[in-house]
């Protein structure tokens, strides 16, 4: 029997929403997830984040904190517990200009959070499109348009604060409670409610950016020019390829190489990205400076009658033998799409234990999404994303928590190096013993695994 949420509604500033209310119908799902929460709290302030924190705790509900709710897995809604809703804990506040420090509150868009950074002459390396919100994003480390330019959304970051599962609010740093912020970094939501996040911003506006395709039957030519290219390539140059097996007739399979070159210096650009323009024959091509804020897209939603399944995985090298793998796998009309992320630089300099998010030493990271019917049950589900990603299961290592749609145990246990996860579920067991925060890609305490063990 659900509790009453009389007195929650009277203690909380913000908005207690039950399926009852009108706005509740387009707040209870998200990106990749139908959800049927008992309530919906949107709240104003961080006594409101409290209150609700403790609520759930002590009716025992689930409990979902959403910034954005474009994270793959679904987990930003839920059914019979509550959601924590961010969306009033936005903005960007400039703190010191001559470091380029600024505030971003964890539940603005990136979308947003571009543009109001771009006012201010800065950027940073963010997500893909402009309705995830900093929080998700930021926690499972950020891999974005700059990242071999200037690493990871994580590698900006110098502070954030939190509130803890026993309703503590923490600043913390590299100087504050560093075990937790070194967790936040590439940990996701499991360790507190962040509010706000310190970053400090670069100050490039302006990028180079564009996409040149060619024809899916030049895909191992086209990868492994890529491949060569991208190998001497200067840091400000950062790109994608993709493996596009189409959508009928009217969108045709090809392949597809997305850059961002950091900077609004065009000759430089021009002489970085001129090695891609002869992989094959160019059926399109368009490379333009622009505000670094307009390359990040819209999500489009997966239709009403599908799901989307996705996994990814870190490749050490793209070797002959993955590039193989790729061209005969991916990509041809029937098969499922593939996105590799070039790495290096800048994500590379980062020792692969300073933070949470280890995989520095990957040369690529490759993402499969699939699709399944929305009514398929989780077991079928899973076998249309398996069988996506069989192919590279050999040859690939780890995964990008943000990238997967599957929140299983052992999907999230492989995500991590065996001594990184160990470490996460010790700093749990500290911080969230009772596991309150688990309404993500969850790592259990410590204490609860060690008790799984001896069962």
């Amino acid at each position: 029997m659900l509790p009453s949420f009389t007195e929650l509604k009277k203690s909380i500033t913000g908005q207690v929403i039950v399926p009852e209310d009108q706005t509740y119908t387009e707040l209870r799902n998200v990106f990749n997830q139908a959800g049927s929460p008992a309530v919906i709290v949107r709240a104003q302030n961080k006594q409101d984040l409290i209150t609700a924190l403790r609520f759930a705790h002590e009716q025992h509900l689930a409990l979902s904190v959403r910034s954005g709710g474009h994270g793959l897995s679904g987990q930003a809604t839920n059914n019979g517990g509550i959601v924590l809703d961010l969306a009033a804990f936005k903005g960007v506040e400039l703190l010191e200009r001559s470091q380029n420090l600024v505030r971003i509150g964890a539940g603005t868009p990136w979308g947003e959070a571009s543009r109001a950074l771009a006012d201010l002459g800065l950027a940073l390396s963010s997500g893909d499109t402009n309705q995830v919100g900093v929080g998700g994003l930021t926690l499972g480390g950020g891999i974005g348009w700059l990242v071999r330019t200037y690493g990871l959304t994580i590698d900006s970051l110098v502070a954030a604060e939190l509130i803890t599962a026993d309703g503590r609010i923490l600043h913390v740093s590299a100087d504050e409670h560093p075990d937790l912020f070194w967790a936040i970094r590439g940990g996701g939501g499991n360790f507190g409610i962040i509010t706000s996040f310190e970053f400090v911003a670069q100050p490039c506006p302006t990028v180079v950016s564009g996409s040149v395709n060619y024809d899916i039957a030049e895909a191992e030519t086209v990868l492994a020019g890529w491949t060569r290219a991208m190998r001497e390539a200067p840091e400000e140059l950062n790109s994608s390829l993709i493996l596009f097996s189409g959508f009928g007739p009217q969108v045709p399979p090809r392949v597809m190489l997305q850059f961002c070159y950091a900077g609004d210096d065009e000759e430089a650009a021009h002489k970085a990205i001129k090695p891609f323009l002869y992989l094959g024959a160019v059926q399109m091509q368009d490379i333009q400076k622009k505000p670094y804020y307009t390359i990040l897209e819209d999500a489009v939603s997966p239709p009403p009658s599908l799901k989307l399944v996705s996994h990814n995985g870190f490749l050490p090298t793209l070797s002959p033998e993955a590039l193989s793998v790729l061209a005969a796998n991916y990509g041809q009309p029937g098969k499922p799409i593939a996105q590799i992320r070039w790495l290096g630089g800048a994500f590379a300099r980062v020792n692969s234990q300073a933070t949470a998010f280890a995989h520095r030493e990957a040369e690529a990271l490759v993402i499969v999404p699939a699709f399944a019917p929305v009514s398929a049950p989780e077991a079928q589900a899973q076998k249309i994303r398996q069988a996506a990603w069989a192919p590279l299961a050999p040859l690939a290592s780890g995964a990008f928590l943000n990238f997967l749609s599957d929140a299983s145990p052992a999907s999230v246990a492989t995500t991590y190096p065996g001594p990184t996860y160990e470490r996460l579920a010790s700093i749990k067991a500290n911080y969230d013993p009772d596991n309150v925060f688990q309404q993500n890609q969850n790592i259990k305490p410590l204490s609860s695994i060690q008790k799984d063990v001896r069962a």
